[in-house]
């Protein structure tokens, strides 16, 4: 009876308390937390935003909010993404909130192919794990400038568009890429890894016509002798596939830094006594681009070379390539700078360009 007694008094005690607590604000400072814990959302993972390369040695990340990094290594892979050894790991920085610069063990090789990957995580502990590739920096680039320009398609000669280059100094051309705008991004053609001296040409055929093309990476140039089109004594290089490029009646060819963009040479030209406008506007945004980088001496058509005649049998060739050996970047560039190639012996893919023209 009296266990009894004490239990119903408990029970009225506890709900007395009860009612008590309820008749309380909400917000009274003189309650203290008992039992029920507000607790913050977390805050969403960072994000990967961007990568670069900086040096030969350097990436540098950028992050949608500050990170601690916890983990980083990098390892060389091959172009089906096979680990080719042990992965290293990497030391950072973090120099700004969300920009983290990532320092590498060893200067990677110009052109091979590498895998990072770490995990960072923010001021609230949530995290990201990463992963991504990358290809060993170009810190001994040289400078290419466009050189002879070859339109149109004969699959009974198996020949094919063509753009020529020539080093104005030596180093390696990884990191570079041809870009046409009247292709698009889709048709790019990207240099692979090749050291060239000053005065080296290299043909780049856009189209590969068939099994024996074969890109002349190493040091002999008669790969491909039984090729139309082709120099026993510069090199050789061939887009993939078969489909058309360039722009018959007009077009914008850029040289430029595949992860940058920027602009290193350019060209511009159109069929005046045809067109008095770009046909699309990234020949249009082109121009102004090359114009803007000093590498082309006007940004509108009406800078552009006159192509009237540019078929497969007369090129479109510079004429001051020497001069470039004692001129400084950016080089001297315009439509008065090129000129129609008389007729197909004049064609010279590989070779010091024709003075003859049309």
């Amino acid at each position: 009876m009296k266990h009894c007694f004490f239990s119903i008094a408990f029970v009225c005690v506890v709900f007395a308390f009860a009612i008590l607590s309820m008749s309380l604000p909400v917000g009274c400072s003189s309650m203290k937390p008992s039992g029920l814990i507000l607790v913050r959302p977390h805050s969403s993972s960072p994000k990967l935003l961007d990568i670069r390369t900086q040096s030969a040695s350097e990436i540098v990340c950028e992050f949608s909010q500050a990170v601690n990094v916890l983990a980083l290594e990098s390892v060389p892979v091959s172009e089906d993404n096979e680990e080719l050894a042990c992965a290293t790991a990497c030391e950072s920085e973090c120099v700004e909130d969300g920009k983290v610069v990532i320092t590498l063990a060893e200067k990677t090789q110009i052109g091979q192919k590498y895998k990072m990957r770490g995990t960072v995580e923010n001021s609230d502990k949530s995290s990201l794990s990463f992963e991504f590739f990358f290809l060993g920096c170009n810190d001994h680039r040289c400078n290419l400038v466009l050189s002879e320009i070859r339109d149109g398609y004969s699959s009974k000669k198996q020949e094919c568009e063509f753009i020529e280059v020539y080093a104005v100094t030596s180093g390696n051309t990884a990191g570079l890429e041809l870009y046409s705008a009247n292709d698009g991004d889709e048709k790019i053609y990207r240099f692979p890894a090749i050291e060239v001296n000053a005065g080296d040409f290299i043909t780049v055929h856009l189209r590969t016509l068939s099994e024996n093309c074969v890109d002349e990476l190493g040091g002999r140039f008669d790969l491909n002798a039984k090729i139309n089109d082709t120099c026993r004594s510069s090199r050789d290089l061939f887009a993939e596939g078969t489909a058309s490029h360039l722009g018959g009646d007009s077009d914008v060819i850029l040289i430029r830094v595949s992860e940058t963009k920027q602009i290193l040479d350019a060209i511009c030209y159109a069929k005046k006594s045809k067109i008095d406008a770009w046909k699309k506007k990234e020949c249009d945004n082109a121009c102004k681009s090359a114009y803007a980088a000093g590498v082309w001496d006007g940004e509108s058509i009406e800078s552009a070379f006159d192509a009237d005649g540019f078929t497969m049998t007369h090129t479109i060739a510079r004429q001051n390539l020497k001069a470039l050996k004692k001129a400084s970047f950016p080089y001297p560039n315009g439509a008065t700078y090129w000129i129609l190639t008389a007729n197909r012996k004049e064609i010279t893919p590989g070779k010091p360009n024709s003075t003859k023209s049309k």
